[in-house]
């Protein structure tokens, strides 16, 4: 068997093929011609059989290689943290590409992680038009912010970016409703979601893109996905801290469901959760953190159960 470890950088794949014991090391360029160099590569080292790759899921850098490696052999899409926890556990002194790609065949060869699919072209649509909206509402803001701050004649040319960003968030908006018109499931669930107090347009397709993507068997996974699963920091009696949240999932995703948390916590939407935490002294912002979760958790499951939100059963 040989495992094939990969560093990726936006312009750079750092590569480490475990063959026999032996450690072959070479870098290529992240583009379409260097999946094809580094093929060719492993060709060369009669690796074409039985090839287990391992990359780390860094950003969307990782996307377009791992969807050319899986038509060819077998590929796995590690969190950093594991990878980062195996490092930890063999005392690694030294980081740099050549070392981590070295680092990340070991692993695979060890903990044998799991085969990575790809999405499917209806996910990956949902995907990239939530992506990109996230990501134009963001700079919306940042321009919003520097409208405040900036002189007379800055504020002009940030009005005319302003407009051009409120064009390309419509047409992107209304690029989703066509996708839900062609994707009815896609358009039910979306609805379901909807009906939840606080989760509106976007963070309904924020939580149905990862729900779609992956596996879910529980709620507990779910969240977790999100970095929204409690964390302890507790041994014996003389060791006890304070429980957080874990902030292992994706950041970002982690963002989309702030503003419904918000809003869920001023219309006062669970009553009973902010009641318990509130009597506990817990502040506003662990009270709506908390609210993060529970909204994760209901929409996973009006998901799985094919449900709309009743307010009675969830307070």
């Amino acid at each position: 068997m040989y495992y094939l470890g990969i560093d990726i950088s936006k312009h750079t794949i750092d590569c480490c093929l475990i063959s026999d014991g032996c450690y072959y090391e070479k870098q290529f360029s992240n583009t379409e011609k260097g999946f094809q160099n580094l093929e060719q590569w492993l060709v060369g080292h009669h690796a074409t059989e039985n090839l287990h790759c391992c990359c780390e899921a860094t950003g969307i850098y990782y996307e377009k290689l791992a969807e050319y490696l899986y038509c060819r052999y077998i590929i796995s899409v590690e969190n950093p943290r594991k990878i980062k926890g195996y490092a930890q556990s063999k005392l690694q002194r030294t980081k740099n590409d050549k070392q981590d790609a070295k680092l990340i065949a070991e692993y695979c060869r060890t903990n044998k992680p799991k085969h990575w699919q790809p999405p499917t072209p209806e996910q990956k649509q949902l995907q990239e038009l939530t992506r990109y909206l996230t990501y134009l509402k963001q700079r919306r803001a940042a321009e919003q912010t520097k409208c405040h701050q900036s002189p007379d004649y800055i504020i002009k040319h940030i009005q005319e970016t302003l407009i051009h960003l409120n064009h390309q968030i419509r047409t992107v908006n209304q690029q989703l409703q066509e996708f839900y018109k062609t994707h009815p499931e896609y358009d039910t669930q979306r609805r379901q979601l909807q009906s939840i107090t606080g989760i509106g347009e976007q963070s309904s397709a924020t939580l149905l893109s990862a729900y779609k993507r992956h596996q879910f068997t529980n709620s507990k996974q779910f969240t977790a996905y999100f970095g929204l699963d409690p964390k302890q920091h507790q041994s014996g009696s003389s060791i006890k801290g304070k429980s957080r949240i874990s902030k292992i999932g994706s950041a970002a995703l982690r963002k989309n469901l702030y503003m419904p948390a918000l809003v869920a916590y001023r219309c006062n939407a669970f009553p009973q959760l902010t009641a318990r935490l509130r009597a506990k002294g817990k502040p506003p912002k662990l009270i709506i953190t908390a609210i993060m979760r529970k909204l994760a958790v209901i929409a996973f499951t009006l998901l799985k159960n094919g449900e709309t939100f009743d307010k009675t059963r969830y307070q």
